[in-house]
């Protein structure tokens, strides 16, 4: 049996409930450096480097203040907004729907999770998307037991539709969806229905990802625990502030079902240049949500309606199994970068409706995304080739900056851990090797697989 690990946060509600007021002071000092060193950039840009490589620098490192200064300052976790020290008042039915292929090693501990969360008032849907090895006798184990509902694909429609099914079948008034390699913390679907019923214009939650069995993992899954610990807590916490996600995770996240649900299938049979994208972008899916709008309950009400909110929150956790090894990790980023691609027209067409200060950054982040590959290419090639080796130590340099910003933020928050040295790593994999992905995803978009 696959052992399922909780997370306890401090029952506190005070500002310094996530780490103590020590540590918060070394907060400010890590803002308080980036405005020292987009100082020092910017003196570099106008007298010393390469112009282009120093104008990129400069603005990528003042989106990355942005966000570390939205997630230290603004963002609140939204599970002390609501009444956590009181037994839950409302407890509405909760659909977990888990599409699954080919996932024999993972997917028991997966479901053990789901039917060990301490909310009670669930029902746990796998469906089988065609599986060809051991998964559908494992969740037949389970079925026969009376513990979840199994739905059998005969063949293989794609992730995307093995969801859809799952929601056809549900019944629950809140969705939970979530990868078949992940597991969930035991407490996680009863933080989120606490986050959930405190606020009925909250239409999405997303839980707070680590590597699974990162304890025992190898290099590459520590260096990827850093990575996920850091996108979650500063970008999600950052959009969170203004409640907003560019994207809810498909490791575990929860939808109202009136906010999803006229959605999914219109996502499922989504078209990208003119063909089906088969691939089940989680972007995609929280653009719908993003840019609609709350149904009013007044048929005669001409008023224009709120948004929904969409909410990050580090006290719901899930554990996600990732790739072991570089060539799985290599398809996956591909695939991701695919649904980067995907994502420019549609959360792009959608974020400028958001809080202006987080579109801006959303929209900053992503040109300077793009453009990555030709200013790694510029700075560590063709400067160095023309003799500017100048601008290549200062562009290294400003990367170990970042990494070693976002290594001490790990560190603060998981003390006696010694996994923020893996920082650095992820950072310069990123740059060096998963940016060229994005051109290699570009050409090769039309080719589409189950994940």
């Amino acid at each position: 049996m696959t052992a399922v690990r909780t997370y306890s946060p401090p029952q506190q509600s005070t500002k310094y409930e996530e780490i103590d007021k020590k540590r918060w002071n070394v907060r400010y000092l890590i803002l308080a450096t980036f405005g020292f060193i987009l100082s020092v950039k910017l003196y570099f840009t106008l007298f010393v480097i390469d112009p282009i490589v120093g104008a990129y620098s400069v603005l990528t490192g003042s989106v990355i203040f942005g966000y570390f200064l939205l997630s230290y300052v603004k963002y609140k976790d939204p599970y002390y907004e609501t009444d956590y020290n009181n037994p839950l008042r409302i407890q509405p039915l909760v659909s977990i729907v888990i599409p699954v292929k080919n996932e024999e090693d993972l997917i028991r501990g997966c479901v053990e999770s789901c039917i060990n969360s301490t909310y009670s008032n669930k029902e746990i849907i796998i469906v089988d998307d065609g599986s060809t090895d051991k998964t559908p006798l494992i969740l037949d184990e389970f079925s026969n037991e009376g513990k979840i509902r199994v739905i059998h694909n005969s063949k293989n429609e794609g992730k995307k539709r093995a969801i859809e099914i799952g929601t056809e079948a549900a019944t629950g008034e809140i969705f939970v969806f979530m990868d078949s390699d992940c597991v969930m913390a035991s407490d996680a679907i009863e933080k989120t229905v606490r986050i959930m019923t405190s606020d009925s214009t909250i239409g999405a939650v997303t839980a707070h990802g680590r590597v699974r069995d990162v304890t025992t993992g190898n290099t590459l899954q520590k260096m990827q625990d850093t990575w996920f610990d850091g996108q979650f807590r500063i970008i999600k916490g950052a959009e969170s502030s203004f409640s907003t996600l560019s994207c809810c995770s498909g490791a575990f996240s929860a939808f109202r079902r009136a906010a999803v649900q006229p959605f999914i299938h219109p996502w499922v049979h989504d078209k990208f240049l003119g063909k089906d994208f088969k691939f089940a972008t989680d972007r995609r899916l929280t653009a719908y949500v993003l840019g609609a709008r709350i149904p009013s309950k007044n048929p005669n009400d001409s008023k224009m309606s709120k948004y929904w909110k969409l909410k990050y929150s580090p006290s719901v956790r899930v554990f996600i199994g990732v790739p072991t090894n570089m060539p799985t990790l290599i398809r996956q980023q591909i695939r991701w970068r695919k649904s980067f691609i995907r994502s420019i027209f549609a959360t792009g067409g959608v974020f400028w409706r958001r809080p202006f200060p987080i579109a801006v950054l959303f929209y900053m982040q992503l040109g300077l995304k793009m453009i990555r590959p030709y200013i790694v290419l510029k700075s560590l090639l063709f400067l160095p080739l023309a003799g500017d080796f100048t601008t290549s130590i200062f562009y290294f340099a400003s990367l170990m900056f970042t990494s070693l910003m976002y290594a001490v933020d790990f560190r603060l928050r998981n003390p006696g851990s010694t996994q923020w040295l893996y920082r650095p790593l992820i950072t310069m994999l990123g740059v060096f090797v998963f940016s060229w992905l994005l051109l290699y995803a570009l050409v090769t978009i039309r080719k589409t697989a189950w994940r």
